[in-house]
This record gives structure tokens, sequence and C-alpha cells, in this order.
């Protein structure tokens, strides 16, 4: 045996015992997340974690501090959750932020929007068009209550990271987008989340990030580890940003909002991230 193939035999039987302890960690973890629900604790501890951190990587070199860091870091993530997901799957009460706001019913009655948004509206939604002088009236007369739903206008479907700044600031939703008649795109907004049971969408989100090394990579891998599919990712960072939250970003992904995956995926997203909400669900256009 040559010495190549006998350190390959070395690495299989890490592997299999790496299995083995994997599958008794997740195990483990699922008992922990029943425990827990019991006794109404929540799912993370940041303060635990960082602990562990330093102690998986203590005594190491330098390069193998990192990468052991970055192991532990995965092995946490997904023992997360999968306790996320025992309590989604235990507790019928619980609900997400946005469930609050979740209603089957598109918006009636008329619809708020500029001027040159009137014939669109009458059109394409079959409403009558209350017209606002302004974009951010049209916004704010919804957010107000004085009319249950408005339209504006899109140059682009990944151009929403304005119009998301406005959803989250007023509390609203993107329910669908919509081509108008002059080559732009109709967004339909109101203060409930519209969905369709079991139907998959594109699911639109905004959150904050810390300037922390691997903070993207992780936030992102939540939606990976749930099979989420990301479609659009927008990131900045802002004027008034502070030294822990330095980066706020715009995702779109696909997702059905009442599912498990996606209700795990979000969870975690809004339990662990400074700041996490959900500004839209709607139906994937497709353009001519």
């Amino acid at each position: 045996m040559d010495e190549i193939e006998l350190f390959r035999q070395i690495v299989a039987s890490c592997d299999e015992a790496l299995k083995d302890v994997f599958l008794r960690r997740m195990e483990a973890s699922v008992r922990i997340a029943r425990a827990k629900l019991s006794r109404g604790e929540s799912v993370y501890s940041a303060s635990d974690e960082q602990q562990l951190l330093r102690s998986m990587s203590s005594g190491l070199s330098l390069e193998l501090q990192s990468k052991a860091r970055s192991l532990w870091k995965a092995l946490l993530r997904m023992s997360r959750n999968r306790q996320y997901r025992v309590f989604l799957e235990l507790d019928e009460s619980l609900r997400l932020n946005h469930e609050h706001d979740m209603t089957t019913q598109l918006p009636q009655g008329p619809c708020a929007c500029t001027a040159d948004l009137v014939e669109d509206v009458e059109t394409l939604l079959g409403a009558q068009a209350v017209t606002a002088p302004t974009v951010d009236q049209a916004l704010e007369d919804v957010a107000q209550g004085r009319h249950s739903w408005c339209a504006v206008s899109l140059r682009g479907v990944y151009k929403t990271d304005w119009l998301y700044d406005h959803l989250d600031a007023k509390k609203l939703y993107l329910n669908r987008i919509l081509p108008a008649a002059d080559g732009t795109l109709l967004a339909i907004v109101s203060p409930k989340l519209v969905y369709v049971p079991g139907e998959e969408n594109m699911i639109g989100a905004v959150f904050y990030m810390s300037s922390e090394s691997g903070s993207l990579a992780e936030a992102l891998s939540v939606l990976a580890d749930n099979k989420q599919n990301m479609e659009f990712i927008h990131l900045e960072k802002k004027d008034s940003a502070d030294e822990l939250h330095q980066f706020r970003l715009y995702v779109d992904f696909d997702g059905c909002v009442t599912s498990i995956d996606t209700r795990a995926a979000i969870y975690q997203l809004q339990t662990e991230l400074p700041y996490f909400r959900v500004v839209g669900s709607r139906k994937r256009i497709t353009l001519p």
C-alpha cells in the first residue's frame, strides 16, 4: 500500500467517525429543543455559542483556529435550525412576525396611485384609481389606512431597493408585480401579506448584518440549509450605520410562506440577525 492510499484510508475512517458523531449531535439537538420548548427557553444564545467557539479553537494554530470556527459555526447553525423546526412543528400557536399580517384575499376598494398610473390601475387591476401627488403619499395613504392598497411604478424587477425601504419603514407589503403598458412594471402594495396556501412565491426581505467576517455567508447559508433558492440580493452600507449594524441587505428568494422549510429559515433569520423583516410575497414575473 502506498502512502497516499494509506492516508486516504485514514481520512475515510475519520469521515465515518464524523458522520456518526454528526448524527448523534443532530438527534441531541432535537431533544434539547423539546426540553427548551417545554421550559419556555429560546433556541439561540449568542454568548453560549461564542464560548463554545473559543473552546473548540483553543490551542490550535492560527490557520486551524479559523477553520475550526468555521466548522463549528456551520454545525451550530444546522443544530439551531433543527431546533427551530421542532418549535414550529410542536407549537401550533407560534407565529412569525409577518404571519400576523397574512391574508389570502387581495385588497378591495379604490387603489391609490400617481396620475400617470391611473390607466394601468383601471385596465390591469379593474379597480377605481384615486390619485396621490407623489409615490410616497400613495404609500403613506395606505399605511395610514386611508386606502386599502396602492400601485407604484418600478423600472425593473430588481429595481426594488428603494421600494423595500418604504415598505419596511411604513410596515407594508409587496403583493404583486405586473407588466405595464409602457414597458415598466406595476407593483401592488398593501398592509397585508397576500398569499395562496401551498403556493411557492418570490419572498422579499430586508435585514441588517453586522460587519463581522463571514456574517453574509452565514445568513445566506440559512436559506441554503432550508432549500430556499436566492433570486436577488442587493447590499449597501447606510450612512446612519453604527459599528455593529454596518450593512443593510435586500433579498428575494423562492419559498412558500406556509411551508416548514421557509418558516424555519425565516424564524432563524428573524431570531438571530440584528434586524429582519419580510416585505413581500409575490408570483415570479415572466417578461415578454
